[in-house]
């Protein structure tokens, strides 16, 4: 046998090395198989979307500037409004990405004219949801906010979020004033049923009076509550515990007298805990009176779910909450309570003493549940 020479065991072994870093290619690849399709699709989702209904700008480092639209709605704007904040969602990772994978770099408000309460509040649960998983790193760049949005973040307690951020309140001498008056939003995580009792201070002194009737208000608020830690985070599902969080605002406009709380969680939503929840059988019974092809949907799967709740019994693992928030509505004959959750709504609305139920199906989902909750404190 013919002696190997130095320049060919040089050789050997460097072929070996480069077929050993081939495999631990090969072994990575095979690892994160599930989270190269998560991303992919993200990609298509952007590339999908982009231009035409969401405002983005992709920057060479495939680093995403998604620029808000000028209203944000979920009653006149769902669609544009949806998209931009799932957006969010979808691109706001805590993972490491690829080079490939778009990544969220910067949300731009400067567009931004007007935005509901509710819409107010899960934007900055979704921008909370970034920042927690940057440790806390996003800082607001507020020069070009119109003035008007400026003044409702700083009172919903949005700059709050951010560590070392003060940004102070635009004068309402020069840029007008209004009769909207917001509570500072309250993050808590399942369990922190006592918080309900923090809103109920916070818009006694923004409505200047005791609410009657606050009993109904609270047990429906501390159900709500209740309700996530029960069934919105399913632990299968891979949440960890920063991510169980709810979140809670409410406003009082003296103008017409409407008092409105609006309560959101980022759980799996109401039409996906349903079935997994221990009433699941009593709502076979109500949706066995829509048709088959109805059944699965998702503003019907919401509707099944407040017919149970006013039908329950204390042996439910729900509770009346639902019912306690449509009671203090019938008793002030005006006002609304609307659930969106995924791609449904279900709608409770009272004129003047004539209830009305509207259910209604969109094309995007919105991520979690919404509760927004809505009466006249007098005629």
């Amino acid at each position: 046998m013919k002696k190997q020479s130095r320049k060919q065991w040089e050789r050997d072994v460097r072929e070996g090395i480069i077929f050993r870093k081939r495999g631990r290619a090969k072994l990575r690849d095979k690892s994160s198989g599930t989270k190269d399709i998560s991303w992919r699709a993200t990609n298509r989702w952007i590339d999908s979307h982009a231009n035409s209904r969401l405002n983005v700008d992709i920057d060479k480092r495939r680093r995403i500037t998604l620029s808000l639209p000028e209203r944000m709605n979920f009653f006149t704007e769902y669609e544009s409004t949806v998209l931009h904040i799932s957006a969010i969602r979808k691109l706001a990772s805590k993972r490491r990405l690829p080079r490939r994978a778009y990544k969220l770099g910067l949300v731009n408000f400067d567009q931004l004219k007007s935005i509901s309460t509710s819409a107010a509040l899960v934007l900055t649960a979704e921008l909370s949801k970034w920042d927690d998983s940057l440790r806390q790193k996003l800082r607001p760049m507020v020069n070009n906010w119109d003035r008007r949005i400026l003044q409702q973040f700083v009172d919903l307690g949005f700059f709050d979020l951010f560590h070392n951020c003060v940004v102070e309140r635009p004068c309402d001498e020069e840029y007008g004033s209004t009769s909207l008056n917001l509570v500072r939003y309250i993050k808590g995580r399942c369990g922190d049923s006592d918080k309900a009792r923090v809103l109920k201070r916070q818009l006694i002194e923004v409505v200047g009076d005791k609410i009657n009737k606050w009993t109904f208000l609270h047990g429906g608020l501390t159900e709500a509550i209740t309700n996530v830690s029960h069934h919105a985070y399913p632990d299968h599902k891979g949440y960890s515990a920063r991510d169980k969080n709810w979140y809670l605002t409410g406003s009082f406009d003296e103008a017409s007298k409407d008092l409105k709380i609006v309560f959101y969680d980022q759980g799996i939503g109401i039409p996906r805990s349903l079935p997994a929840s221990a009433i699941w059988e009593r709502a076979l019974d109500i949706l066995s009176k829509f048709p088959i092809a109805e059944r699965k949907r998702d503003e019907v799967l919401l509707r099944a779910a407040v017919e149970i709740d006013r039908t329950s019994t204390g042996k439910s693992d729900r509770g009346k909450g639902l019912q306690d928030l449509l009671e203090f509505i019938r008793q002030r004959k005006n006002g609304y309570l609307s659930i969106l959750s995924m791609n449904g709504l279900f709608k409770f609305s009272m004129n003047d003493g004539e209830e009305s139920i509207k259910t209604e199906h969109f094309e995007n989902p919105i991520c979690g549940t919404l509760i927004i909750w809505n009466a006249k404190l007098q005629n």
